[in-house]
């Protein structure tokens, strides 16, 4: 049985991150640079208001940089702990894939989504968790959904939740033989 995995659907913080690191940068340095010429051309009135417009544009572009940053860092956060419980915790195929979307955010008029999965521990216990948000494109096909969940042996309160798609498991898929 084929199966596509794809490790944990892109989130859109990780696209939000990058974005503001790109923003940030670009604004920071081209006020920086900006404010370079501006010192060493120009009336004093020219100056003074070129060096105040300047000043703001790389303060703008600090507050993209930190908070790019911090997006980043806590996405990196995630993704070693991901890798972490992969190799040192217990791995659980999820039994049961909910769907959640969240109409708050949305990239390209598509929400994103929460997955709650529902797996059973070794000692039988049904256990409930919720993965972080990612972009879900595939309206119609949830049943193709799958998951692994990665729970830690010492603390089962930390654990990650690595989505895949799983076509041949889509019960919903029209075959046409013609």
């Amino acid at each position: 049985m084929f199966v596509h995995r794809q490790p944990t659907f892109r989130s859109p913080l990780v696209v939000f991150g990058i974005v503001a690191l790109g923003i940030g940068t670009f604004l920071f340095l081209g006020g920086l640079i900006g404010f370079a010429i501006a010192r060493s051309v120009g009336d004093d009135a020219g100056r003074i208001a070129g060096t105040i417009l300047l000043l703001t544009l790389s303060g703008q572009g600090a507050i993209w940089l930190v908070v790019g940053l911090i997006v980043r860092s806590k996405n990196i956060k995630a993704e070693r702990l991901l890798e972490y419980l992969r190799a040192y915790g217990d791995h659980f195929q999820a039994e049961e894939v909910v769907i959640v979307p969240n109409h708050a955010v949305r990239v390209n008029n598509s929400p994103s989504v929460r997955a709650e999965c529902i797996y059973t521990n070794q000692s039988g216990q049904r256990c409930r968790v919720r993965s972080r948000m990612f972009m879900w494109h595939l309206w119609g096909q949830e049943s193709a959904l799958g998951a692994t969940v990665f729970v830690d042996r010492q603390d089962p309160s930390i654990y990650a939740v690595e989505m895949y798609y799983n076509p041949m498991n889509n019960s919903q898929v029209d075959i046409d033989y013609t």
